[in-house]
């Protein structure tokens, strides 16, 4: 963060002249505009140049500390290098014609007297490019709403400049080919309908991230601790151990290692992962097992210390619902079908290719929702359900494993309203998760 104050030596100021407004323990060292009521209206102009001292080149939010009265519209104008990038104008029009603390607008937060923390305006302009030896020039008009002696000055105590928050896309699609040995992640478009950004997962170091060969690990989906970061979700399939590669976008942060409890869901190679999902609103996804050898279907609760609790899915009476390894329909996903905020259980019909869902509240089955679908066949393979449009309503994700091609079926209202295809991967090394 940089501070610079509007009074100081480090700005040139044209038609700005240095006040003090004080009162009581209220003191502010600021810059007016000193002629104001000429027949052709000249703007008050600070200049300054940002260094390298400062900051590197990046973007930066700038806060502007000033007065804001009853008496004027004052219009600001920021500009980089000659070039325009935002105006600004002092339109909250806080009680009072004169400077004072009831009228003062500070960096953040409320003031002493009217001005909430919520109503503050800063930062006034963000997301703005800024490099070394650029020139920043702040232009304000004086302004009178009563075309007499009270005018608004543009007065200013303070540019607050810090860098802008680094924005970190969601991850909607994780790749990995066990071939080439590869990870890679794509970002939708907020529609869901076309692909934004593609990247190969690296560490923090820039170099990219390769499944090491031999290893026993294969993808078993993308789960969301909690923090709003989608990460990758491993099983070792030799020792049963669960992986979980923390992200920030498409940067490897971390590799944890769970080992399932030695008894219950996940304690063997029949409890095979196959979904996650949020089923009490917590914000942290669990994970959905089923057992190949009983047909039972069971939640465990996980972060990054372990595993927590585990609950069998159950009818109402709370009689577990076992479906057998044998049953044309079988469990491949979890995620929200209904916009209820918790993940239901999600089911393909091996025979029919046809799809269903599970409503569950919790890990309790409330009833069968059947999806209004064509059949997906043709080389398309179900690769797991994301909310792709943002809708509330979780979406299925297919991939052609004989074409290569992408798509995307859009639910609502229990049925397929379109199909999507997205950009095509034409080696089926490829496989996507989502």
């Amino acid at each position: 963060m940089v501070l610079i104050q509007a009074e100081s030596d480090r700005v040139t100021r044209v038609n700005y002249i240095s006040e003090t407004i004080s009162d009581d323990a209220f003191n502010v060292e600021l810059v007016r505009i000193e002629n104001f009521d000429d027949p052709v209206e000249q703007p008050g102009l600070l200049t300054f140049t940002w260094t390298a001292e400062d900051g590197a080149a990046g973007k930066y939010d700038i806060s502007i500390a000033y007065f804001d009265e009853n008496d004027g519209n004052s219009p600001l104008t920021f500009s980089v290098n000659g070039q325009e990038v935002g105006t600004y104008v002092y339109d909250i029009n806080l009680p009072g014609l004169t400077a004072d603390r009831s009228t003062y607008v500070p960096l953040s937060g409320a003031n002493e007297g009217t001005l909430t923390a919520e109503a503050n305006p800063n930062a006034i302009f963000k997301d703005v490019d800024l490099a070394p030896d650029d020139v920043i020039e702040i232009s304000v008009l004086a302004d009178s709403i009563s075309n007499d002696a009270n005018f608004e000055l543009g007065r200013i105590d303070a540019i607050e400049i810090t860098p802008a928050e680094e924005i970190i896309p969601s991850l909607d699609l994780f790749w990995h080919n066990p071939v080439s040995r590869q990870i890679g992640a794509w970002t939708l478009n907020e529609e869901g309908t076309s692909v934004e950004t593609t990247a190969f997962i690296t560490d923090q170091s820039g170099e990219e991230v390769l499944l090491p060969e031999e290893s026993p690990l294969e993808g078993r989906g993308v789960i969301d601790l909690g923090d709003g970061n989608r990460n990758l979700l491993w099983r070792d399939t030799v020792t049963g151990g669960v992986a979980i590669w923390k992200m920030e976008g498409s940067e490897f942060q971390e590799a944890i290692t769970i080992d399932p409890p030695a008894d219950g869901p996940g304690s063997n190679l029949d409890w095979e992962i196959r979904g996650t999902g949020d089923v009490n609103s917590g914000g942290g996804e669990e994970i959905f097992w089923y057992n190949t050898s009983t047909g039972d279907i069971a939640v465990s609760e996980i972060d990054e210390s372990g595993f927590g609790n585990a609950t069998f899915i159950t009818d109402t009476s709370n009689q577990a619902m076992i479906i057998s390894p044998e049953n044309d329909w079988q469990l491949l996903a979890a995620g929200d079908m209904d916009g209820d905020g918790d993940a239901d259980a999600i089911w393909e019909n091996m025979t029919t290719k046809q799809f269903a869902y599970w409503n569950l509240e919790g890990t309790v089955y409330q009833n069968p929702v059947l999806i209004d679908s064509p059949a997906a066949d043709g080389g398309w393979e179900f690769r797991g359900a994301y909310d792709a449009n943002n809708d509330g309503i979780d979406d299925f994700f297919f991939r052609n494993s004989l074409s290569g091609q992408n798509g995307i079926w859009m639910i609502q209202n229990d049925s397929v309203d379109q199909f999507v295809s997205i950009t095509p991967v034409e080696d089926t090394n490829f496989s996507l998760y989502v």
